[in-house]
């Protein structure tokens, strides 16, 4: 390096470039102390004395360093760290606790290293000595997390195991639900095929007592109004019966496809219409133009409640029947609404989809639709809803899995 250069750089204090060694022994960040092989102490840096708030005279030559570990700490060094330093001359990154003069503890991480003399024998041990108070708080805050972690994931385990239990016996339940529905099938279908012959007997024979027989009780032809009328009432509840089970077993065996809602509901209002009903229909399908279901099911579902919403209409006013779809969480909404004469749901809405419950018996029926309609919708894994109010008309919700 020129001349020039040395005349640029500036003069430094040789002062700061001197390390006082002792200082540093003293203030640095770690404890240090010094102990004879048999743990008695002779050095203790300014800060370890700071930690454990002893003075340099209350220490040296005065107390071992097992004097001041816990007596948990003071069994592990004299077993373990003492004869490990003997053996391989250190020891590193022991966990011990100092005791403070005030009876607190301190949290320390300590390394030592045995010195030995020319002749090899112990001399003096050095240690070093870590605060590892925060490093403690974080471990415990992991375990407690880990502890919180693990207990959570007990409770999912028996959450699980109580949500499996309920799957299991929900499904045995199923299982003998479709079992009795199967075994009432089978009885409604014998009973109404084996009642048929009698009461077509019945009919038979009256026909010809009225076709043979000669009465001269004037009220006898009221009378015998009214036993043909029950017998025809026996004989149509009969063929509902016969027809519900049918139909049921029949649309067990139809796979589901995807059905445009628009031609399959115009083609049952035009069937609905001879009836005079002609432009009482309103249809908005946007929502949901189709629907996955079996055909036949769908259909069914929507005459039974296409022609109720006709057959109960309120008698001083034209009907109105808005059928509809929308998207509701997910599944699709099947709505019809009318203005009819409504139904008190409040006295009957635990009965609505009851076998032959009827709720206005001066309109002809069997009461069977909607009981036929709420089965074919749990077959398919959906519900229905109803609101209605009497006099001003029923709005039915048929919620399906898309």
């Amino acid at each position: 390096m020129s001349n020039a250069d040395d005349e640029r750089l500036p003069e430094l204090d040789l002062r700061l470039t001197e390390e006082n060694l002792n200082d540093f022994y003293e203030h640095a960040p770690c404890g240090y102390c010094s102990c004879l092989p048999d743990g008695t102490l002779v050095k203790v840096n300014q800060t370890l004395l700071d930690w454990l708030g002893y003075t340099r005279q209350d220490l040296i030559a005065r107390q071992c360093l097992q004097q001041l570990l816990t007596i948990g700490g003071r069994l592990h060094y004299e077993t373990h760290c003492a004869p490990l330093l003997l053996l391989k001359g250190q020891v590193r990154e022991l966990s011990y606790m100092l005791r403070r003069k005030d009876g607190t503890t301190l949290p320390v991480l300590m390394n030592s290293v045995l010195l030995r003399d020319t002749n090899d024998q112990p001399l003096v041990v050095r240690v070093t000595l870590f605060d590892i108070t925060d490093r403690r708080k974080y471990e415990q805050e992991l375990l407690r997390a880990k502890a919180e972690a693990e207990q959570q994931r007990e409770q999912l385990a028996r959450a699980n195991e109580q949500l499996a239990s309920v799957n299991e016996q929900l499904l045995v339940k199923n299982e003998q639900l479709t079992r009795i529905n199967a075994d009432l099938d089978s009885f409604v279908y014998t009973a109404s095929h084996d009642l048929r012959q009698p009461i077509d007997n019945m009919a038979g024979l009256f026909a010809e007592f009225k076709r043979s027989a000669t009465i001269h009780d004037a009220e006898a032809a009221g009378m015998m109004k009214m036993f043909e009328d029950a017998l025809q009432q026996i004989l149509g509840t009969i063929e509902s019966l016969t027809a519900v089970v049918q139909q049921q077993r029949e649309l067990e065996q139809v796979p589901e496809e995807a059905v445009a809602l628009q031609p399959l509901t115009e083609e049952i209002v035009r069937v609905l219409q001879p009836q005079g009903q002609s432009g009482a229909f309103t249809l908005d399908f946007t929502a949901a133009p189709t629907l996955r279901l079996a055909r036949p099911s769908l259909h069914s579902m929507l005459y039974n409640l296409l022609s109720n919403a006709l057959k109960y209409a309120e008698p001083s006013r034209p009907p109105s029947i808005q059928v509809s779809t929308a998207l509701a969480d997910g599944v699709s909404v099947l709505s019809v609404q009318d203005n009819g004469r409504g139904i008190d749901l409040n006295r009957h809405g635990s009965e609505l989809f009851q076998l032959f419950r009827r709720f206005h018996p001066e309109v002809a029926g069997a009461g069977m639709g909607l009981y036929l309609v709420n089965r074919l919708v749990n077959q398919a894994g959906g519900r229905v809803e109803v609101d209605s109010t009497v006099g001003q008309g029923s709005t039915f919700r048929i919620y399906l899995p898309r």
